[in-house]
């Protein structure tokens, strides 16, 4: 009588276990139960008929390096968190004695994103989802908590990814183009990519065509919107496109890559100029072709060309929404990797012609940009870089002996690097409105003349410019999670550069050294 009353209260115990206990706990408890007498196998079979139908709808919750998703029991459905943070701190060798002696010297950051200052920062605080559905479908809503301009979306794309050859991806996603670029910034060799970056399209929202058609190889094609909300009305026309082959792979080669790349983008589109940062009250408009800063997104404009945009003699600046600046982008860029065990050879180098027209002033104003990077990185620890390519692009190191803050055991992976970076652009052509000279350089150019913060009123095609940049790196990967990296760059300008917006200053300078270290979180 006591066997049958136990019975059926582990009867009704075993049914009422929620879907998300570990459901193979009822079946080992159900097992015991037979092997002990407590149920004949008739009992215990219906019990376990029972408990398979519950399995069989039982959630996987996975708790694996830091890294939480819960998966359907079939595995053809799941949703997981996603989240960085980056904490940094910068110290530049550059201070108010370089910029003059303007009362705004302490506040130098001409753009609200860049600096030369030395700070702390929050590099980047992201929170997310990501997973599948019925198996064929991948996707990711990625949050950005320190985004710009209200814009808080990093990431949200739907991929239909039912075979490897063909897939079709749609949203807010990283462009095909730019080694660096593709890989995530959890990943990168040193703290900030190079001046290849800051031309990619990056992240916008489009439709990709991409796949790996065979083992070693990847493509993918893009059609994209050049800003997050498209104010002119006139149709884009803009498109990446990205091929890779890694040889190693393709022929098993183990512990090595063999990577090589071709990629570029073609834009077509109109751009609203912005009102000038010195016109004082808004006089006249620009349309800024490029932009780069300094390493580590430090001394800004380091080269800037921008073409004049209305001449506001009416309205003030509301008449700045009146035109646009018709833009055409080119550019192209080779890249490659070479890895044996723990040492890795990387580099890309790219040429281009980016333009502005003006039709309304009847003027234009273009210029040839080629950018090149090689870097060399050895792993102390050994762990091989092979085990961290997959898809065309580099992922995360693999740590062989993962670090573990609770017990203090473990090494990480410890790893040295170094990267020489150039940035040239020349054929230069800058033209002006009949009457003004408002169509401008900015930054480390050189053009024949004393250094200026602004060079105006010029053809430009007596200007270039060359900056070489240096870095060496040290990172150590605690674990899956946990991250450490220094940074050292000079930036050699070629040239002495006058900071713009300080009215009167005669102070230059001709090189930047910033050193950069930021602790890190991811998972």
């Amino acid at each position: 009588m006591n066997k049958k009353i136990i019975a059926g209260a582990v009867s009704a115990a075993v049914l009422s276990l929620s879907g998300t206990v570990y459901a193979d706990t009822a079946g080992d408890l159900i097992n015991a139960l037979v092997t002990k007498g407590v149920l004949t196998e008739e009992e215990g079979a219906l019990l376990s008929k029972g408990n398979d139908k519950k399995k069989a709808n039982t959630p996987i919750v996975k708790n694996k390096g830091g890294k939480f998703s819960i998966q359907s029991a079939d595995g053809k459905n799941e949703i997981a968190l996603t989240g960085r943070m980056h904490f940094d701190y910068r110290n530049s060798d550059l201070d108010d004695s370089d910029f003059g002696s303007d009362l705004k010297a302490d506040e130098f950051d001409i753009d609200g994103k860049s600096t030369s200052a030395s700070e702390f920062e929050m590099r980047r605080a992201r929170i997310g989802i990501k997973g599948k559905l019925d198996g064929i479908w991948k996707y990711d809503v990625v949050l950005n908590a320190n985004g710009k301009g209200g814009n808080n979306l990093d990431t949200a794309s739907l991929t239909w990814a039912a075979m490897k050859p063909f897939q079709i991806q749609f949203g807010r996603f990283k462009q095909a183009f730019n080694l660096e670029g593709l890989t995530s910034s959890n990943d990168i060799d040193f703290n900030e990519r190079s001046f290849m970056n800051q031309i990619s399209p990056h992240k916008k929202l489009g439709i990709a065509i991409k796949g790996t058609p065979t083992k070693g190889m990847t493509y993918a094609v893009t059609k994209y919107q050049e800003g997050y909300k498209n104010n002119v009305i006139e149709e884009e026309n803009n498109y990446s496109g990205r091929l890779t082959y890694n040889w190693a792979e393709a022929n098993k080669i183990k512990d090595s890559i063999f990577h090589v790349g071709i990629a570029g983008f073609s834009e077509d589109y109109a751009q609203r100029p912005k009102t000038s940062s010195n016109a004082g009250g808004g006089g006249t408009t620009h349309a800024r072709l490029f932009k780069f800063k300094s390493a580590g997104r430090g001394f800004s404009p380091l080269a800037a060309l921008d073409l004049q945009g209305s001449y506001l003699t009416s309205g003030g600046a509301s008449e700045k929404v009146k035109y646009a600046v018709d833009r055409e982008n080119r550019f192209a860029a080779l890249e490659g990797i070479f890895a044996k065990g723990p040492f890795k050879l990387q580099g890309e180098f790219g040429q281009g012609k980016f333009e502005g027209k003006n039709h309304r002033d009847g003027i234009a104003s273009e210029a040839d940009v080629k950018i090149g990077y090689v870097s060399a990185n050895y792993v102390l620890t050994g762990e091989h870089y092979s085990k961290s390519y997959k898809g065309g692009k580099m992922k995360g190191i693999k740590v062989k002996n993962p670090f573990d803050f609770e017990k203090g055991t473990g090494t990480g992976a410890w790893e040295i690097g170094a990267r020489y970076e150039y940035l040239g652009i020349d054929d230069v052509q800058l033209q002006q409105a009949s009457g003004f000279d408002e169509s401008r350089l900015r930054g480390a150019w050189d053009c024949g003349t004393a250094a200026a913060n602004t060079y105006k009123g010029i053809s430009g095609s007596a200007c270039d410019l060359d900056v070489h940049q240096y870095t060496i790196g040290v990172k150590w990967i605690a674990n899956q999670n946990v991250l450490a990296k220094v940074s050292l760059t000079h930036s050699d300008y070629g040239k002495e550069v006058v900071a713009p917006d300080f009215a009167g200053s005669d102070n230059s300078f001709d090189s930047e050294t910033l050193l950069q270290t930021r602790v890190q979180w991811m998972f």
